[in-house]
């Protein structure tokens, strides 16, 4: 790893323990172990690299959905919400801190992820309903709303999960909870076969359960 290299990857981890307005290139600098002057030599300010943590993470998740299209289904779209969980954790000084998201390029790229991620999923119910997989949407905005509620579910996993001891039930449950009422008898059963009848019936705590036990979330 040369020095550039260090110091994105030191930088980053810097940002997200200590947040991107609280820190300086000094103090980045002696976490390194190099002189202030030595990391302008690569980058001249602090806005520098945060546009080019920009563009890794961009890039980053381009190729999430783009590996979720080029074998379309929703097992690979659930492989790109949950690389995107990850890139949220390498890049949490960028989604959680609200000074940051309000810098005009975040706020633009944040919007440009979200719009993406709602066209594969807008994408991917397109597909299941020409295979027969699911029904034609039962009234106008619902399916849309559903892949809009994927996106807002997805953005705030993972600081839903610090409020808990973990998180009930995992991210592919929930997505399938919210799509199995829409699938057709074929989509059902081609899930049974795929996934299992244990799986099928694992999806969450069932209601009568739920208030049995008075279970709280």
């Amino acid at each position: 790893m040369n020095t550039r290299e260090k110091i994105l990857l030191e930088s980053r981890k810097y940002f997200n323990q200590n947040g991107y307005a609280a820190s300086s290139l000094y103090q980045i600098a002696q976490t390194i172990g190099i002189s202030r002057g030595n990391l302008t030599y690569h980058f001249a300010d602090k806005e520098l690299l945060l546009d080019l943590h920009l563009d890794e993470l961009q890039a980053r998740h381009e190729q999430a959905l783009m590996n979720s299209v080029v074998v379309p289904s929703w097992q690979s779209l659930n492989k790109a919400t949950l690389d995107f969980h990850e890139i949220q954790k390498d890049y949490a000084f960028i989604f959680f801190d609200k000074k940051v998201l309000f810098i005009p390029r975040v706020k633009a790229l944040i919007q440009s992820l979200r719009e993406n991620n709602i066209k594969t999923q807008m994408s991917m119910i397109s597909i299941s309903i020409q295979i027969g997989n699911m029904k034609t949407e039962p009234y106008k905005g619902v399916y849309h709303n559903i892949s809009r509620s994927f996106w807002i579910i997805s953005y705030f996993w993972l600081i839903s999960g610090s409020f808990a001891e973990e998180n009930a039930v995992s991210w592919d449950k929930i997505m399938w909870s919210m799509l199995l009422p829409h699938f057709t008898e074929k989509g059902v059963q081609s899930f049974k076969d795929h996934f299992g009848e244990e799986y099928f019936n694992s999806l969450g705590v069932a209601y009568d359960k739920y208030l049995e036990a008075s279970i709280s979330f």
